[in-house]
């Protein structure tokens, strides 16, 4: 019924509304469980991923939070996370599997079906996790997949993939720091992730930001992405 509603709306050229309309809805259903079970969901992630000898950082939105707010920002409705992709157990999923969480979509780039970002749930709580690899001998980067300019996932997925940019941050060691009573990895160089990502006044909030807002080190790559999507 989904695909047939899709298809239609496709045809009269009110896709990206609809899109926009379930996706709002989404968000506050996301907003609300985020602000009941975030703080929860985060630890017993970071305390999942140890007990594996991985090292889960906040990143993004949720770096900025800490960072700036010692907490999560207001308006956030889920988690972003980065791990070292040489760090990721071949089983992670089954391990998260029986500590509670769901895994949701990956992303890969076709031909390669390694995971370069990874979605759980763990009580209606999202968590993203961005892996990093070696983009040069000073930096990781990681992907961070877009909507598509025009298609539902589905038809992206049979045709062209999804568009993508990826963040070039600094290498450095990771070092423990606490919030929410809770001792979290987060990189040395917090502020220069930051600044790549956000631009030089990331300090400062800016209602609306997104990609071009600011001068930062976002890279567009000739690839595109692939979704899995799991039941």
């Amino acid at each position: 019924m989904r695909d047939l509603i899709v298809k239609i709306a496709q045809k009269l050229g009110v896709y990206k509304m609809l899109v926009d309309v379930d996706t709002y809805f989404i968000d506050r259903k996301k907003f609300k469980q985020f602000h009941k079970y975030g703080v929860e969901t985060f630890i017993k992630m970071d305390e999942v991923c140890r007990k594996v000898g991985a090292q889960l950082l906040p990143i993004f939105g949720t770096e900025l939070g800490l960072y700036r707010d010692n907490g999560f920002i207001p308006h956030d409705n889920d988690i972003d996370t980065a791990m070292l992709f040489s760090q990721r157990p071949d089983n992670l999923v089954e391990i998260m599997a029986e500590n509670g969480f769901k895994i949701e979509t990956s992303y890969y780039i076709k031909g390669d079906d390694k995971p370069l970002i990874e979605q759980y749930s763990h009580n209606g709580v999202h968590v993203d996790i961005f892996y990093l690899f070696d983009y040069n001998d000073d930096e990781f980067f990681c992907y961070v997949v877009e909507r598509h300019e025009s298609l539902d996932w589905k038809s992206a997925n049979r045709t062209n993939g999804f568009p993508c940019h990826i963040w070039p941050l600094p290498k450095c060691n990771f070092v423990e720091q606490e919030y929410f009573g809770h001792k979290f990895f987060i990189p040395e160089k917090t502020e220069d992730w930051l600044k790549n990502v956000f631009g030089a006044s990331f300090m400062t909030p800016i209602k609306g930001w997104k990609i071009g807002s600011e001068e930062t080190k976002v890279v567009y790559p000739n690839v595109r992405l692939y979704r899995k999507q799991y039941k």
